[in-house]
């Protein structure tokens, strides 16, 4: 069922009448059909119509308006289009106000024709003969708009999914050509309570001569009294909340030393007056013997290459007196690792 609009357009008039198409007539398309109205003869068009078009007026389209009753809505049709009017109105002859959908053989009408209620058909009848009045049959945009707004629901609902199929496709790619070594964990820094246990002071004044102990090497702004620093494991010092961030966000070692922070209290980081040489008692041991092994193997040496030249005597007691040289040199030392 599909519906249209009559509209009667003349001089400072302009009407609407609602109507539906039937069922077996051409439908109208595009912006209308525009015409003039002429009451049919006889009006109910059971019979063949008296005033056809070439005795009515030379007029392109001329409308036959029909009331209904006497005989079928195809055989009113039918007359209507053998008198030659290029569209049929017919109006209700009940007063009740419904209209509906004439129903009929579509095969050989070529015309179009609708369906009008009583009171609508009474005023059509008021301006009917008149040449000065236009006739428009309309088309319903209703059908039309449900039609345009599901194609374009559907389109949009492929769209998303040819989209979706993309960035899906292309994001299972992306995935499966990432090296595997690449697929490391992603970071997760220290936690907040661990960073909060590191040991605070509130900054009063310059206590040592290092790079942080006068400027924050995370935001380069220098500390002001009353402001609360973080010890890192590594003694360098910084804003609490710069290094709080750095700790939980980015990293988990010291920006200037690249030291782990996660790491316990152990010794202070070099600096320019830090010695190459470690202080340790082990490590001088260590130092002093490797020394004195070099000494005594360079004396004994030389020692064994002069006695080379003398009697096979000499250079026994020479031997045996290195050697209790060596031991003598050496006890001290042994003691001092024991």
């Amino acid at each position: 069922m599909t519906s249209a609009s009559v509209i009667l357009i003349g001089d400072n008039v302009t009407l609407s009448f609602n109507d539906i198409e039937a069922n077996f007539a051409p439908a109208i398309k595009g912006s209308g059909e525009c015409g003039v109205l002429y009451l049919a003869n006889p009006l109910d068009g059971c019979s063949d119509l008296s005033n056809e078009v070439d005795k009515v007026s030379k007029v392109s389209s001329p409308f036959a308006l029909v009331i209904r009753g006497g005989c079928s809505f195809e055989e009113k049709v039918r007359r209507v289009q053998k008198a030659g009017f290029k569209a049929a109105i017919v109006y209700d002859n009940d007063d009740d106000g419904v209209l509906v959908a004439m129903a009929g053989n579509a095969a050989g009408i070529k015309i179009h024709a609708v369906f009008v209620s009583k009171a609508s058909g009474e005023i059509l009848k008021k301006y009917a003969g008149s040449t000065d009045m236009e006739l428009w049959l309309i088309p319903s945009f209703e059908n039309s708009a449900w039609s345009i707004m599901a194609i374009s629901f559907i389109s949009l609902l492929a769209m998303s999914a040819v989209l979706a199929t993309c960035f899906f496709v292309r994001r299972h790619r992306i995935r499966r050509e990432r090296p595997q070594s690449s697929r490391v964990r992603e970071f997760h820094g220290m936690s907040r309570r661990l960073v909060k246990a590191m040991p605070s002071l509130i900054f009063t004044a310059v206590l040592e001569d290092n790079c942080t102990s006068r400027t924050c090497a995370i935001c380069l702004e220098d500390y002001i009294v009353g402001e609360k620093l973080r010890i890192l494991p590594c003694r360098h010092k910084f804003h609490a909340f710069c290094v709080d961030s750095w700790l939980t966000t980015w990293r988990t070692f010291c920006p200037v030393c690249k030291r782990d922070a996660r790491t316990s209290t152990g010794d202070p980081p070099a600096s320019e007056s830090t010695p190459l040489l470690s202080s340790t008692p082990s490590s001088v041991a260590s130092s002093a013997l490797s020394y004195t092994r070099s000494s005594l193997a360079s004396s004994s040496a030389i020692q064994i290459a002069r006695a080379a030249s003398r009697s096979p005597s000499v250079s026994h007691t020479h031997s045996l007196s290195g050697t209790s040289y060596i031991q003598q040199s050496l006890g001290p030392i042994i003691n001092l690792l024991q």
